[in-house]
């Protein structure tokens, strides 16, 4: 990936990530797979263990979402860093 390239991921990145719509997006999802766990039956599972794995997904996403968006912050702070030594 070119440099240029890079940077185009990072700021679509930021962008996604301060998205108030994608944000509701993601509070919605996760809080309609709490919602499904909490109304399950304890017997039923399937259920509950597809409602976990979806908010783990959901939580996966946003995740590396907010990590890509901040690797351009984090790397200017290690090479400071590094030009500190």
């Amino acid at each position: 990936m070119t440099t240029n390239e890079q940077q185009q991921m990072w700021r679509s990145a930021q962008s996604f990530v301060a998205d108030p719509h994608i944000v509701e997006i993601f509070s919605r999802l996760e809080q309609k797979y709490k919602e499904s766990w909490a109304s399950s039956l304890p017997e039923d599972k399937n259920t509950r263990d597809d409602a976990y794995n979806m908010v783990r997904a959901v939580t996966a996403i946003r995740d590396e979402l907010t990590a890509l968006a901040a690797e351009p912050t984090v790397l200017q702070f290690n090479n400071r860093l590094k030009r500190a030594k």
